[in-house]
């Protein structure tokens, strides 16, 4: 491996998406992510073993098992190792044991109570290897009376405060549809993960993170938490709007060849790009009394939308974003999911890469979200098969030989796929 983190090795035992994609932004950094993974209960982003191969990705010569071809799972799991134990059997549990010598990092992101139960918390495993960090990523963190309660991203919207703050002025809170905590918590995992191996190498000393989503969450929205805090009044929704200043939205452009609807997003933050907007709209909207300044534009702000909604209902979305641009106003289109994996800037900056998975063929995936100057990050290796490396990382670490490989996989204790 190469980056920053290169030397670095995290044994795992994250899932799912806050805890997996904490785990890939470390890979995705250089260090050699080991993930854990259990044969009799694969992970939910892995999907079940009787589920359907998407079509698009069965059509792939080389795809045969729809838990390896999964979309989900192969997209937060770049660049890692996987091998199979069965930790609820001693041999299972032995070797992982084993393995923690190795690992600076251990991550995970089970409800509370579990690694307890299994006599993998961290004091244990502080015992086998005392310099070890160890990442526990839960919902309302493992103290305190929601500790036990579990969550998943739909449900750490509301109780984090997000959702207050989406939707729009006339209507009810929203979700924001796409499990965004989830996303918010691997960020601040893997942010306290690299601030505590800067610590360790000062002091020598690893130490415990005990990351709760909700707490991660509501920091993301620190600034209206601290509002309500100071004044005692909540924000309220804004929709697509600013704060502050207008034009904020987003406004419908010609649909697109396929006849779907199209927009584009448009913003002015200061006079100069109001003028540039208006001049480029050759509208007179600068002469109109209502939006001759900030104060005005947003005092009217629901004419002001409908004026330019008109005007940009009639116009080419990707022509006028390019247009705008250049006259010096903020704008960009509106992309869909498969538009933004074929966006050309993006795939200049390495935000989309194309990978070859094993058996799902060559996809694209986003890259690295950091870049650095004296460590160049590549996210050169798709995401593994399930227990792709399983006989890899027992010879490696632990000088197991073939034989013994092929006697823990008839007692289901590792091996691939469905246990027998």
């Amino acid at each position: 491996m190469s980056g920053p983190l290169a030397g670095i090795r995290g044994v795992v035992l994250t899932q799912a998406w806050a805890g997996s994609y904490c785990t890939e932004l470390l890979a995705m950094a250089g260090a050699d992510i080991i993930q854990l993974e259990v044969r009799k209960r694969p992970d939910s982003w892995r999907g079940t073993y009787s589920a359907p191969m998407a079509s698009a990705v069965g059509a792939v010569e080389t795809a045969e098992h729809a838990w390896n071809v999964n979309g989900l799972f192969n997209s937060v799991n770049l660049g890692k190792r996987s091998f199979t134990v069965d930790l609820s059997q001693p041999e299972g549990l032995e070797i992982y044991r084993a393995l923690v010598p190795y690992a600076d990092i251990v991550a995970e992101n089970f409800s509370p109570r579990v690694l307890g139960n299994l006599g993998l918390g961290y004091e244990e495993l502080k015992a086998i290897k005392p310099d070890v960090i160890v990442a526990s990523l839960s919902a309302y963190g493992h103290d305190g009376p929601w500790a036990n309660i579990p969550g998943i991203g739909g449900t750490i919207e509301p109780t984090s405060g997000m959702s207050a703050l989406l939707g729009y002025a006339d209507g009810q809170p929203l979700n924001s549809g796409q499990m965004y905590p989830d996303a918010v918590a691997g960020l601040y995992g893997f942010s306290a993960i690299m601030t505590a191996l800067h610590h360790r190498d000062r002091t020598g000393e690893g130490q415990y993170i005990d990351l709760s989503m909700q707490e991660a969450n509501l920091a993301h929205v620190g600034d209206a938490a601290l509002e309500y805090s100071m004044t005692g009044e909540q924000r309220g929704r804004l929709g697509n709007r600013h704060m502050t200043f207008a034009p904020h939205g987003i406004f419908p452009s010609l649909a697109g060849a396929d006849g779907r609807a199209r927009w584009v997003a448009i913003a002015a933050e200061d006079e100069a790009q109001w003028g540039a907007l208006c001049a480029a709209a050759g509208r007179g909207w600068d002469l109109d009394e209502r939006f001759v300044d900030n104060a005005g534009r947003k005092g009217h702000e629901d004419e002001l939308e409908a004026a330019i909604a008109e005007w940009t209902a009639s116009e080419e979305r990707d022509g006028l974003a390019a247009r705008l641009g250049e006259a010096g106003v903020i704008a960009a289109p509106v992309l869909d999911s498969l538009e933004v994996a074929e966006d050309p800037v993006l795939r200049e900056r390495g935000v989309i890469v194309e990978l070859e998975h094993s058996e799902a063929g060559v996809w694209p995936q986003v890259g690295a979200p950091f870049h650095f100057s004296a460590t160049p990050v590549a996210v050169e290796r798709a995401a593994p098969a399930q227990g792709q490396h399983s006989f890899e990382v027992f010879s490696e670490f632990l000088g197991m030989s073939r034989e013994r490989y092929e006697e823990l996989v008839a007692k289901n204790v590792s091996g691939e796929g469905p246990p027998e």
